[in-house]
C-alpha cells in the first residue's frame, strides 16, 4: 500500500507535536527542580548577626626602645573580640582570666614607636588574635574573627 503525500505530512505533523511537547515537559520538569534547589539555597543562607565580647580596659608600662628618650610610657587599651558564636564567647568567659593574662603579656612586650604608627595597631591586633584563637580545653576551641580597639592612649 503506498503513503500517500498526506498521510505522510500528517504522520510527520504527530512526530512533531510529540516532539515538542516531550520537549515542553522536559523544560518544565527541570524548571521546577532549579526552582526548588534556588528555595534551598536561599534557606541555607542565614544572616548570623556578629556576638561581641567586652574587655575589661588594659593599664601597661611599656618598655622603651634604646634609641627612645621616653620614660615610663603608660598604655591604656580597651578592646572588644568578636567571635563566631555564643558558644565561643561562653569559652572565653569561662577562661577571662587565662585571656587577660595573655593579652597583658602580650600588651607588655610592644614598644612605644611601635604602636605610635598604624602598621603597629594593626600588628598588635593580628598578635591578639593569634594568642587567643587556641584549644583551651580538650572540647574547646576558640577563633577570634576581630579584635577592636576600643580606647588607645599612650601617655
Amino acid at each position: 500500500m503506498p503513503t500517500t503525500p498526506k498521510k505522510v505530512n500528517i504522520l510527520n505533523l504527530i512526530l512533531i507535536l510529540i516532539t515538542l511537547l516531550a520537549l515542553g515537559t522536559a523544560v518544565y520538569l527541570w524548571l521546577q527542580n532549579q526552582s526548588k534547589t534556588m528555595a534551598k539555597t536561599q534557606d541555607e543562607i542565614t544572616i548570623v548577626s556578629p556576638v561581641f565580647l567586652t574587655l575589661k580596659p588594659f593599664t601597661v608600662s611599656l618598655p622603651t626602645s634604646e634609641d627612645s628618650g621616653d620614660i615610663n610610657k603608660i598604655f591604656y587599651v580597651g578592646m572588644v573580640l568578636r567571635v563566631a558564636d555564643e558558644d565561643q564567647k561562653t569559652v572565653l568567659l569561662e577562661y577571662l582570666p587565662e585571656v587577660r593574662s595573655d593579652i597583658l603579656l602580650l600588651l607588655s612586650k610592644q614598644y612605644v614607636n611601635t604602636l605610635k604608627i598604624e602598621v603597629g595597631k594593626s600588628e598588635l591586633q593580628e598578635q591578639i588574635k593569634n594568642t587567643l584563637s587556641r584549644q583551651y580545653d580538650i572540647k574547646h576551641s576558640v577563633k577570634i574573627d576581630e579584635v577592636l580597639f576600643t580606647d588607645f592612649i599612650i601617655r
